[in-house]
């Protein structure tokens, strides 16, 4: 089944997927050292979320932008991209030290905190606008702020007033992209942009992607096909199985852009 044999399911279809609860146990991402059994580690190194803020979630919850809603949780994709960014990284079949990265998307910016921590040299946080003074915040309660680590705007639909810069302080070594996939009218502008921002034979997209639909599935990779992606899903044995960071429906994805 393939895109263009769809075009009329999809334009008669919701848009907005089911988006079901976290399989893991719940991390203590406050800091708090009576509780450091419970905290989400890489390499040794706890990282930090603010604990949830009334008034942060009403405003969160208030705007109608579904992007905006989903950026105050913790995603089970987030926590298994960074653990199995972690057991490349340990056993030497990933490299970040030096390496340039920049996530899509980000929300918590899990990924994003443990590329740091694996010792990029540049990390740049993007999401909606409205979701970057939260992102601000983390960085600096992890101690990131001085770690050449950056949160800044990124509106898949609006991309002109934010990718030049992004653009500009590439080229990316590596694309970050956890669960990014819940509303497929954003599917071609997520694409769009991780397009504009790679650099084609150089970048290395990694997506962590949990499959909610077959119809968004094939619009998802039948878009980066046609865009000239070759992607490779990655063997289930390569992710965190010995801590458990898996999920049977989520899987990632590895892959480049070829020379045109």
């Amino acid at each position: 089944m393939s895109l263009s044999d769809n075009t009329s399911e999809l334009n008669s279809l919701p848009t907005l997927f089911f988006l079901e609860g976290p399989k893991f146990p719940s991390f203590d991402f406050k800091i708090s050292p009576s509780n450091q059994s419970k905290s989400f580690k890489i390499k040794n190194q706890t990282i930090y979320l603010y604990p949830d803020n009334n008034d942060n979630n009403e405003l969160f919850m208030n705007d109608d932008d579904h992007a905006v809603k989903t950026a105050n949780n913790v995603w089970d994709a987030s926590l298994i991209l960074s653990k199995f960014l972690e057991k490349q990284c340990n056993e030497n079949k990933l490299d970040f030290k030096g390496r340039k990265v920049i996530e899509l998307g980000a929300g918590k910016s899990i990924p994003s905190l443990t590329s740091s921590i694996l010792g990029a040299s540049m990390v740049t946080i993007t999401d909606a606008p409205i979701v970057i003074p939260e992102i601000e915040k983390i960085i600096k309660l992890n101690g990131f702020e001085n770690n050449n680590v950056l949160a800044k705007p990124l509106d898949w639909e609006n991309r002109k007033d934010y990718v030049p810069f992004l653009i500009d302080k590439g080229p990316w070594d590596f694309i970050l992209a956890a669960d990014v996939v819940w509303v497929d009218y954003l599917i071609v502008p997520l694409v769009d942009s991780i397009d504009e921002l790679s650099t084609p034979s150089y970048t290395t997209l990694l997506l962590c992607h949990q499959s909610r639909t077959t119809r968004s599935d094939n619009m998802l990779f039948d878009t980066l096909k046609k865009r000239g992606w070759k992607i490779q899903k990655v063997s289930r044995d390569e992710l965190n199985l010995e801590e458990g960071f898996w999920k049977d429906n989520v899987d990632i994805y590895q892959g480049q852009k070829e020379q045109e």
